[in-house]
């Protein structure tokens, strides 16, 4: 049976697929039943199994495998890569219908699980041979061919097609092994910003280590989007290229993956130049980002260089405080009675308290409403930490909104508006993650200000009605930045830090 399903294998794929004899349907399916039945024995042989466990442990796993590439695509394209850096790369047709093959190990669970336990003549040379036969059989069996469906009206051969927004036809004529870097699933993007400018947008920190392909001459490369992405690619002889769209260009749709009969608007075409390869002109293709961006000029890049607002909560939220020790690097320690400290990095004038003040420590969150300085559509998002005193109350607040006293219930409240612009003088750069920032000003009106008060990040303003003073220590906007590099659950396209003080009112 074991040697019926190698010889039908073999003939098959290299003999039946393509040649007109049988529809395309049933050559793909035979592959598959033949397969299951080689495929159990070669990978035991392979491990040496000795048991009828160990011979059913390799059954399971060749169902696992097969049923998972014939039903998600990304596991499919994920063993095509692995094989592509082997001389046998594979090409995979996802297809949910041929998992009905599966009963077929069953059957050589039984058939061939019993052949193991009779006595067999030692034919070590015929074993290897099957051995070497089957082991080839089963990994040159992903050739794929045009579909044909039969003698029906209109009906002919079908390209090969996948699911994408783009693909990228080797029209060299000769294999062509390309490297591909998406954007981390971390990476967040406004994609008008991003495609406004994708060159300057993008830092090469934000791209995910590379995957390797081998594209065969006619075939192309299927490249995803179900948003807004982008891709760097290089090869040997075609220097490293920017690939950004959006969805609204180019929505994923079955494509073809044949240069034959391409889609020309979602094929980017990789053709030589000489000794060299190019990527025919295509809105999708951009330069790619520098290797190094331009340092911020001046204090335009100070607020991000790291946080300068951060916090923690002592595990007793009141106490009298015994000590403060400040570092060089705007930290704070509060020690409070029976020893116990935590930390507040804030602007110096933000710490208005003394020893033997009695201290009442609170965990701040905002979650909802609206505020002016907000973005469209956004919603208020901030964490912060509340302190009071009997002399003085301290607001720390990081989120997309400014530090009010209307947060905590604490009047009076100084009402005021803000507007933020970007900083005058100040492009946007890309931080030490490879997000990009732009330095914000904020402008204050209304009845809690005199005028009109700008602000800069590591100013200060004084407020109306008693409110105290307002120290913005950081105001940018991020619309494209990596969240994985953020410490704190703060994930927004725009990123403001303030502290309040204030006097507290005379009992």
């Amino acid at each position: 049976m074991w040697i019926g399903a190698l010889a039908l294998l073999v003939l098959n794929d290299h003999a039946l697929k393509g040649s007109g004899l049988l529809p395309g349907w049933l050559t793909g399916k035979l592959s598959d039943f033949a397969g299951l039945l080689v495929a159990p024995a070669v990978l035991a042989s392979l491990l040496r199994v000795t048991s009828r466990r160990g011979f059913l442990g390799a059954h399971v796993a060749i169902g696992v495998v097969f049923s998972v590439i014939k039903l998600a695509p990304e596991a499919a394209r994920a063993v095509e890569g692995l094989m592509a850096l082997t001389p046998l790369p594979w090409r995979i047709t996802v297809d949910p219908t041929d998992l009905i093959a599966l009963p077929l190990l069953l059957i050589s669970y039984r058939v061939l699980g019993e052949a193991m336990g009779r006595p067999e003549p030692a034919r070590p040379v015929a074993h290897r041979l099957a051995l070497m036969a089957g082991s080839l059989a089963c990994v040159a069996t992903s050739k794929e061919q045009p579909i044909t469906c039969g003698d029906s009206e209109g009906c002919g051969p079908r390209e090969p097609q996948e699911l994408a927004s783009l693909v990228i036809g080797n029209t060299t004529g000769s294999e062509q092994l390309i490297r591909v870097r998406r954007l981390r699933e971390s990476v967040r993007v406004d994609c008008d910003v991003l495609l406004d400018d994708p060159t300057s947008a993008l830092s090469r920190d934000l791209f995910a280590n590379a995957e390797t392909w081998l594209i065969a001459p006619g075939r192309a490369l299927p490249l995803g989007n179900a948003g807004c992405d982008a891709y760097l690619i290089d090869a040997d002889g075609l220097p490293l290229t920017l690939l950004a769209w959006s969805v609204a260009e180019f929505p994923e749709q079955e494509l073809v993956t044949s240069t034959e009969t391409p889609q020309m608007d979602r094929m980017i075409t990789l053709q030589r130049a000489g000794a060299r390869l190019e990527l025919v002109e295509h809105p999708a293709i951009f330069p790619a980002p520098p290797i190094e961006t331009p340092s911020p000029a001046g204090a335009c890049g100070a607020s991000a260089e790291g946080s300068g607002l951060d916090w923690t909560v002592p595990v007793r939220r009141a106490g009298v405080l015994t000590g403060v020790t400040s570092s060089p690097d705007g930290c704070h320690a509060l020690t409070l009675d029976r020893g116990e400290t935590f930390f507040l990095c804030a602007p110096a004038e933000a710490i208005p308290f003394s020893e033997g003040d009695v201290l009442h420590v609170s965990a701040v969150a905002i979650d909802g409403g609206r505020y002016p300085e907000l973005l469209q559509d956004q919603l208020a998002f901030a964490r912060g930490l509340h302190i009071e005193s009997e002399t003085h109350a301290v607001l720390a607040l990081r989120g997309n909104v400014l530090a009010r006293w209307s947060m905590v219930g604490r009047l009076p409240g100084a009402h005021f508006t803000a507007d933020l612009a970007p900083l005058a003088a100040c492009g946007a750069f890309h931080d030490a993650c490879g997000s990009l920032v732009e330095p914000l000003e904020a402008s204050l009106l209304g009845d809690g200000v005199s005028g009109v008060v700008s602000l800069r990040p590591g100013e200060s303003a004084a407020l109306a009605e008693g409110a105290g003073t307002l120290f913005l220590v950081r105001a940018d906007d991020m619309p494209v930045r990596d969240a994985e590099c953020f410490t704190v659950p703060v994930d927004q396209p725009r990123l403001l830090e303030s502290v309040l003080v204030a006097a507290t009112a005379a009992p």
